[in-house]
């Protein structure tokens, strides 16, 4: 049984398909970045041995790579857990999700500097989450209304 048909039977309203389709989207884009972090944390040993020895301008001490990792580790599983809440369609998920990606932003900004494509992506999915969602009481219960007269 999948989440639309039990959408339909529970009277909760369904997932719009563009929702679906970005969260799709975002379950990929955190969970790659969420096992890198957790990859970085558990090798960040021989990762800032390696960075250290080819990026000189940058001094990066095995605690400030971890720290890093264990950072973006939460940041991504944290999102990750929004995305999951907006798959089944309930607001907190956009919440968490937005905290997440611009926690993200401000992070990167402080440690790395002014990085486009990251602030670009992260930007763009926040808004087409927003577009996405069904926010209002009034959207959720035409959903509801449309699934009604559908059956």
């Amino acid at each position: 049984m999948t989440d639309t048909e039990k959408n339909s039977k529970t009277g909760k309203p369904k997932r719009p398909l563009f929702l679906g389709f970005l969260c799709v989207i975002g379950f990929t884009y955190t969970s790659l970045f969420s096992l890198l972090f957790l990859l970085g944390m558990l090798y960040s040993t021989g990762i800032s041995g390696i960075l250290n020895e080819y990026l000189q301008l940058y001094d990066l001490s095995r605690l400030n790579f971890f720290l890093f990792s264990i950072s973006g580790f939460i940041i991504f599983f944290s999102a990750f857990i929004g995305i999951l809440l907006m798959w089944k369609v309930q607001k907190l998920g956009f919440y968490i999700y937005t905290i997440s990606a611009i926690t993200f932003l401000i992070l990167e900004l402080a440690i790395a500097g002014f990085y486009l494509p990251d602030i670009l992506v992260h930007t763009l999915l926040i808004l087409l989450f927003l577009i996405a969602f069904p926010f209002g009481k009034k959207r959720r219960a035409r959903l509801t209304e449309k699934k009604l007269i559908n059956q």
